[in-house]
């Protein structure tokens, strides 16, 4: 594929010229768009198969690393649909002049639309973890991916009943695909629909106290794609042939992988860093975090998330192996304490011993029931440093014997 103004380049411009269209022959900035673009998804699959490597690592863990990954997969399926609608490349051959297959199938269902709604399931689960203290899994997770495939079904079957004028055709006299006014309300309103229940939930997060950003990453997300949805409906509709402009394409194509790159590193990037640089160090930091807020209950609340039960290691007085407990044994309420809520709005205050569970005072070091204010065995304030306890209610094997916290054993039922 040549990037030089060559005689059939020439005849193509000549052949738009005469059908009214002012044409932009492909070039050496459309190839410098194509080579950057390629460079940056290199480093985003070498920086996705670092991040499945140690998808175990907490914080990463809480991350979605494998939801991550469908994420940056969609973004460069994206990115190969939009070589072809937009005339980066020659649109000859067989293959290549497929519109449905590049600008419906590649650009907007495994492209635009995976990367929204996989964006909107992450919101999703979220808010099921921090406000409705619920595991994202189950019914919770088949109902979400069940909504989204509906909604990618109807949106085939509205492409596949329009006709085929009305949707993306291939024009040969130019060697581009062209999409109907039609169809690109259609796209546009899916892609809308998607970002504005992504907002909503969001909007529902806005008051979580997370010390990780969650609420921050996804406010900043929903904020620049809204932009640039904007940005793209009006090109789409003031300058409907800005393929052929070489200005307008080339900036349509950068502003939106700049933006779905910018987004996918602004989630990912302090954890992956630190994961790299320094591992032991951040995950220390980290776990004082997520201590500090009370937050461990929300990041162990389902297997399929950070950490899924909680764990303390027994064995007499050694740590030797690991026993789940159950997590009715460490909050009431069917596992929900509202002590350890997400939101503002859900804090208990400690004078409020109607909220409190009947053993909190079993779960203190025997050197804290010394004290007057509740020093819980994962406080802060306990006098025991947190380096020296998991976050995830786990006691490691750098902790002291056991004997020290005076655990207690459920009582054998009657």
């Amino acid at each position: 594929m040549s990037f030089e103004f060559t005689p059939q380049e020439q005849t193509r411009v000549q052949l738009a010229h005469l059908g009214g269209v002012q044409l932009d022959p492909i070039g050496h900035a459309d190839l410098a768009v194509i080579a950057v673009l390629s460079s940056v998804y290199f480093v985003n699959f070498a920086a996705v198969a670092f991040l499945v490597w140690n998808r175990n690592y907490p914080p990463l863990k809480s991350k979605y690393p494998f939801l991550m990954a469908a994420i940056m997969i969609s973004m460069f399926i994206y990115f190969l649909g939009d070589l072809v609608l937009k005339a980066h490349v020659h649109v000859r051959g067989r293959v290549l002049s497929n519109c449905m297959l590049f600008c419906v199938w590649m650009r907007v269902i495994f492209g635009a639309y995976m990367v929204s709604v996989l964006t909107t399931i992450r919101s999703y689960a979220l808010f099921c973890i921090f406000l409705c203290n619920r595991a994202f899994r189950g019914k919770y997770a088949c109902c979400a991916a069940a909504i989204a495939t509906v909604l990618a079904i109807v949106f085939v079957v509205v492409t596949y009943t329009m006709p085929g004028a009305q949707t993306v055709r291939y024009v040969p006299l130019i060697e581009m695909c062209s999409m109907s006014y039609a169809y690109r309300a259609v796209v546009q309103g899916l892609l809308w629909l998607v970002w504005i229940i992504n907002a909503a939930i969001n909007f529902k997060l806005r008051n979580i106290t997370s010390s990780f950003n969650e609420s921050r990453e996804m406010f900043v997300a929903c904020a620049a794609v809204f932009t640039l949805l904007a940005f793209n409906t009006v090109i789409l509709y003031t300058h409907p042939l800005y393929p052929t402009n070489m200005a307008l394409r080339i900036t349509e194509t950068l502003c939106s992988h700049v933006i779905a790159n910018f987004l996918w590193w602004f989630i990912m990037f302090r954890s992956m860093y630190n994961c790299a640089i320094r591992r032991d160090a951040y995950l220390a930091e980290w776990k004082d975090k997520l201590v500090r807020d009370g937050l461990q209950k929300q990041y162990q609340i389902a297997r399929t998330d950070p950490f899924s039960v909680t764990v303390v290691s027994v064995a007499s007085s050694n740590v030797a192996k690991l026993v789940s407990l159950p997590r009715g044994m460490v909050t009431d309420h069917d596992g929900f304490d509202a002590r350890t809520s997400f939101s503002r709005h859900s804090m208990v205050s400690d004078r409020m011993p109607h909220m409190k569970h009947a053993d909190d005072g079993l779960w203190r070091p025997e050197s804290a029931r010394q004290h007057t204010n509740p020093a819980f065995l994962f406080s802060p304030h306990s006098p025991h440093p947190v380096e020296q306890s998991s976050s995830t209610s786990t006691v490691n094997d750098s902790t002291a014997p056991l004997t020290r916290y005076d655990f207690p054993f459920p009582p054998k039922s009657a």
